[in-house]
């Protein structure tokens, strides 16, 4: 009898063994299984839902950039050539992408992402992708209805670095143009640091990076993997209906932070950071044709550099709503076909002390009134 190897759907060729325990952690499961998830939906034929930003006809308002909803094939969203299999992927995580080397200052390398499609040789890129796995609903929203639940996601400072990436890559052979929508403002920043001035600029800055996106709204590409597990209101447990999977385009990524910025501000908050940051990145690459994105790390103003910022639920459920949120495509028996072999049998969750009391009742059995 052959023995029984754990592992995750479609994830045969990885840099993660998936026989050893310690590839089962939480930090590692929260992006592998994402991927599993992505290649169990594929063959199934089952469609991610796609985030994406497009312009809309507001009445007298006229246009404006909103996100937009459609479906992407798995094929498309791991940047797959017709010539490539989903057998032939190899899923490196926390990886290169090789082909985003260049655009970093000589003697250094861009921040890996959560997850690169390749080849088993590594010699063929074809997608670098963030991996957000949230839960609905959130605290913000447990208490609502089932169709006004909404997942949070914490944004990494490294993903508006892969952001100014992908952007930078479109202007890669017309960087005159990029130079001429953003020097108007940066000219006028002396101090990348000074507070008052940036402030100032910021709806400058917002009509440049719109401007940005309306003239290549064609060239958008998937950035964001962001799976959703669904529970029975604030528990633990999973509703019957329970996963599906998200996907944001780096444009639609950009309507988080700008959407959230309130120009009348005194000072820098994480939203209006995330795009000073995304300024600053892409105007040294329009000046020079490199990056250094450590530059932004000594960008702190009001806050640590740890992450670029948090969404709750209520901001991200306008964007995301939909019946795939209301009632996700994937049921939890369904879990048993991603996670192979007893893979479960080596996740190791977290131990927390509240949840140690939750699942021990019988502590308060005899408890009297005080």
């Amino acid at each position: 009898m052959s023995e029984r190897k754990p592992g995750l759907f479609g994830l045969k060729k990885s840099n993660r063994d998936f026989t050893k325990k310690e590839n089962w952690g939480k930090n590692q499961f929260n992006s592998s299984f994402p991927a599993a998830l992505a290649c169990y939906m594929e063959s199934k034929g089952i469609e991610p839902v796609y985030l994406y930003l497009d312009k809309v006809q507001e009445g007298l308002i006229g246009d404006s950039l909103k996100v937009q909803h459609g479906k992407i094939n798995v094929r498309d969203l791991f940047g797959l050539p017709p010539h490539v299999s989903m057998e032939d992927v190899y899923f490196e995580f926390e990886g290169l992408f090789a082909p985003h080397s260049h655009f970093e200052r000589e003697g250094s390398e861009p921040p890996r992402n959560d997850l690169v499609i390749r080849n088993e040789e590594g010699t063929e890129y074809y997608r670098g992708l963030e991996v957000k796995l949230t839960t609905i609903p959130d605290h913000t929203t447990h208490e609502l209805d089932e169709e006004h639940y909404g997942c949070e996601l914490v944004i990494r400072s490294v993903t508006i670095v892969h952001l100014a990436i992908t952007i930078a890559e479109i202007y890669e052979n017309n960087r005159e143009e990029l130079y001429n929508i953003l020097n108007p403002i940066t000219q006028n920043i002396n101090n990348w640091l000074d507070e008052p001035t940036l402030i100032n600029l910021l709806p400058n800055m917002i009509n440049a990076i719109n401007t940005i996106l309306i003239n290549n709204l064609d060239k958008q590409e998937p950035l964001i993997l962001n799976p959703i597990w669904k529970t029975n209101g604030k528990s633990s447990a999973l509703s019957d209906y329970c996963l599906d999977i998200f996907v944001w385009s780096n444009f639609a990524l950009t309507r988080l932070f700008i959407d959230s910025i309130k120009v009348n501000r005194t000072f820098i908050d994480r939203y209006s950071r995330s795009l000073v940051w995304l300024i600053r990145l892409l105007d040294e690459f329009a000046k020079r044709g490199k990056m250094d994105y450590r530059k932004i790390y000594g960008m702190p103003f009001n806050s640590q550099t740890d992450k670029a910022f948090a969404v709750s639920g209520k901001k991200t459920h306008p964007y995301m709503a939909c019946a795939e949120l209301t009632k996700p495509r994937i049921r939890r028996e369904e879990i048993g076909n991603i996670i192979l072999n007893d893979g479960q049998l080596l996740l190791s969750p977290e131990r927390r002390f509240d949840a140690a009391i939750v699942y021990s009742p019988d502590i308060f059995e005899n408890q009297q009134e005080r």
